[in-house]
């Protein structure tokens, strides 16, 4: 077996964060975030965590790649999960599998469901959490958990977490609400079913019949296997297995891994009645979970204080009873503490994302009249070139204002600022929504008519024309008069984007030759 300490957890972390930082491909750096997130959390660092999942979902974004998307959401509401936060881990399952869904991703809706039903054994709804797995395996994307042909260990998490959450509700150790146990009741003999499946698949894992995708994962398989052992009254079995769990954690040396196989160990021992084991078990338990892991170190302490009452032991019970109120309190200020810190980093990265979106958005536009700019209109025109290979209709037309610099030189460039300004407010009352005014530089407009053939670009432009003649600038300046000259092309399927502009400039200047004021076609190609 692999041996895992916090050491080796550590220098894991390290190596993916700086593999992160030098990632150039956004999606492997997704990867690597949301890798170092988890192993935070192994590390007991909510923080550190969020701060990685939230940089997971930034890469993420920058690939448009909505599935991975959904991931980074999972990584964060399991972070949210962490510190008890409920309400933000639900918001962020909800948006994975909005994103997975939309996608039409099928074994990332499973992966939302497989996750979000860990998040609910983690509670101690088991119910709840057999009953979303049991969802999973009758909806359309059971094929991605029933044999997980990326080898990515999906399923192998999916028995996990069936196992655990099946047996632990059958047993009756389920504190949900009284509807899902009626619905558990109601398929008690699906689900039990199930869990025999699930059993004999983690049952070969132990057996190295079959290889696990993560050897982080072997306590998670004799966790699930003590349970089921619980399940079928196979008290020597439990004993073994829960001896080698604790081993394990042992050998492991990684405090939290040992504190959760000690606290299994002690339910086990409680169960039948070793007192004095669950005494020893419970007390190291809570030890090794110390502050990192308060909600565990609590369970720890409550399984402490009734082996103490069981051996008769009153006082002792009594004083860890007194402790365990005090230390209930402020756990949970702890945990509100910690939950308001990852809202902050959550709300600082959405900011940021913000600003950023409002820094790109505004090297797009032009700051004087507020349209978009040269570039911006470029980005807009390949999109409408791809609509053309689709056979979409569109064209684009260049728009010089008519004698521009005796304007300014006569009326003074405040002046000339505003016709700018006043032609694009007239312009842009004109045309369509799906429509694109740009600054194209100085005196020269780019409007690009989606979806428009020829002959319609040419008479939606004879009306801009129209329109920008009729134009009162009494305010501005006395016998001042604007006129525009505008040239049209069209867009055709694999014509480049230099060419489609170099034909509506060149139908332009004939504009100008023709006297200005007036429209003309390309003549094309």
């Amino acid at each position: 077996m692999n041996r895992v300490t916090v050491q080796a957890l550590r220098e894991e972390l390290s190596g993916l964060h700086l593999a992160a930082d030098a990632a150039p491909d956004p999606a492997v750096r997704a990867g690597h975030f949301r890798e170092a997130a988890y192993l935070a959390l192994d590390l007991g660092d909510p923080a550190r965590a969020m701060t990685y999942a939230l940089a997971c979902l930034d890469a993420a974004r920058r690939t448009t790649n909505r599935s991975l998307q959904a991931l980074a959401h999972v990584t964060i509401a399991l972070v949210m999960g962490d510190v008890h936060d409920d309400v933000g881990a639900a918001t962020h399952f909800r948006e994975a599998e909005g994103l997975a869904r939309s996608a039409r991703d099928a074994r990332g809706v499973a992966v939302v469901s497989v996750n979000a039903s860990h998040h609910e054994l983690e509670r101690a709804h088991y119910a709840s959490s057999t009953l979303r797995l049991m969802s999973l395996l009758r909806s359309p994307y059971a094929s991605a958990v029933q044999a997980d042909e990326e080898g990515r260990g999906l399923d192998q998490v999916f028995h996990m977490n069936f196992t655990r959450g099946a047996a632990h509700a059958l047993l009756g150790l389920s504190p949900d609400l009284p509807d899902l146990s009626a619905q558990l009741s109601g398929a008690r003999e699906e689900i039990s079913a199930q869990l025999e499946v699930s059993y004999d698949v983690l049952r070969r894992c132990y057996h190295h019949e079959m290889p696990l995708a993560n050897s982080r994962w072997q306590p998670d398989v004799l966790e699930a296997l003590l349970i089921h052992a619980r399940y079928r009254a196979s008290w020597t079995e439990a004993q073994a297995l829960a001896d080698e769990w604790v081993q394990l954690a042992q050998d492991w040396n990684v405090p939290a891994q040992l504190g959760r196989a000690l606290l299994g160990r002690a339910a086990l021992r409680a169960h039948t009645g070793q007192w004095e084991g669950v005494r020893v078990d419970a007390a190291r338990a809570a030890q090794d979970f110390g502050d990192e892991h308060p909600s565990r170190a609590l369970a720890a302490q409550q399984l402490l204080a009734q082996a103490h009452a069981a051996q008769g032991q009153w006082q002792a019970a009594f004083e860890v009873q007194q402790a365990l109120s005090t230390q209930a309190d402020r756990i949970y200020r702890a945990f509100m503490q910690q939950s308001a810190r990852l809202r902050v980093i959550e709300r600082q990265a959405a900011e940021a994302e913000v600003r950023a979106e409002a820094f790109a958005e505004a090297a797009l536009r032009d700051p004087l009249t507020g349209i978009a700019n040269r570039a911006g209109a470029q980005r807009r025109l390949n999109q409408m070139r791809a609509a053309a290979q689709r056979g979409r209709s569109g064209a684009v037309a260049l728009l010089d204002i008519d004698h521009f610099k005796s304007i300014n030189d006569r009326y003074g460039h405040a002046a000339g600022d505003e016709v700018l300004r006043r032609v694009v407010q007239t312009i842009t009352r004109a045309i369509r929504e799906v429509d694109l005014l740009a600054r194209y530089g100085g005196e020269e407009f780019l409007l690009l008519l989606d979806g428009l053939t020829r002959a319609e670009a040419f008479r939606a432009c004879l009306r801009v024309r129209q329109l920008i003649t009729e134009i009162d600038w009494s305010d501005v300046a006395p016998g001042l008069q604007v006129t525009a000259s505008i040239g049209v092309a069209e867009i055709t399927a694999g014509q480049p984007q230099e060419a489609i502009l170099r034909e509506a400039d060149t139908a332009m200047y004939e504009a100008k030759a023709a006297g200005r004021d007036t429209v003309r076609l390309a003549h094309g190609h």
